[in-house]
């Protein structure tokens, strides 16, 4: 039996709100992230309480939206790097508008999977990276559910590709603290996107 992966973005954090991005660098949360973060854990013990473990990119932004999840649970929290956010290297820290318009990095990454900023990851490296982690933990809990805390970005790029086998297929956005059912086997199917209403404000 398939594992069924329940995929939570962490909570929100004051890059998040500012439109910089932040993808190797380790943000916290902001005060309403960790709100979202209490709110998904309550979620996730009342709808989830089977969840068997509990993966979290080591980012703290991810690991501290686990913890919350974790102190609801019972379940300890692994760490996976797996799980990590994309890494634009020297892009780092700049604003989704620079990006779009100064460096036209979402045409570069659509349109050449292997393109990377100086010091950063190409969406290859991204996607291989992420499916690979997602596909270890499936393997790991065959037919039992488990909770994976990742991030946004990361996310979707891997969900296009598993879904529809192109890395660049989606322009949809994954709310913080946003709960997501995927499952992998006999092919990757998508059981819930971006479950959002335990939040009592996005």
């Amino acid at each position: 039996m398939s594992a069924i992966l329940v995929l939570v973005r962490h909570g929100r954090t004051e890059a998040n709100a500012e439109g910089i991005w932040h993808g190797s660098i380790d943000t916290p949360l902001s005060p309403h992230g960790h709100e979202q973060a209490r709110q998904v854990a309550s979620y996730i013990a009342a709808e989830h309480g089977d969840a068997a473990a509990l993966y979290s990119s080591p980012l703290q932004r991810a690991r501290n939206t686990a913890l919350a999840i974790a102190e609801r649970t019972g379940l300890e929290v692994a760490l996976e790097t797996g799980l990590s956010e994309y890494d634009l290297g020297s892009w780092e820290g700049k604003t989704y508008r620079e990006l779009f318009d100064e460096h036209r990095m979402f045409h570069h990454i659509k349109t050449d999977p292997d393109f990377a900023p100086h010091g950063g990851e190409s969406p290859r490296q991204v996607v291989d990276r992420l499916v690979g982690a997602l596909r270890r933990i499936a393997e790991r809990h065959a037919g039992q559910r488990v909770v994976a805390v990742s991030h946004g970005g990361a996310m979707t790029m891997a969900f296009a590709e598993l879904l529809e086998g192109s890395y660049s297929s989606w322009d949809r956005v994954m709310s913080n603290c946003g709960v997501s059912e995927l499952v992998l086997d006999p092919k990757p199917a998508l059981l819930s996107f971006d479950h959002t209403e335990h939040l009592s404000d996005l």
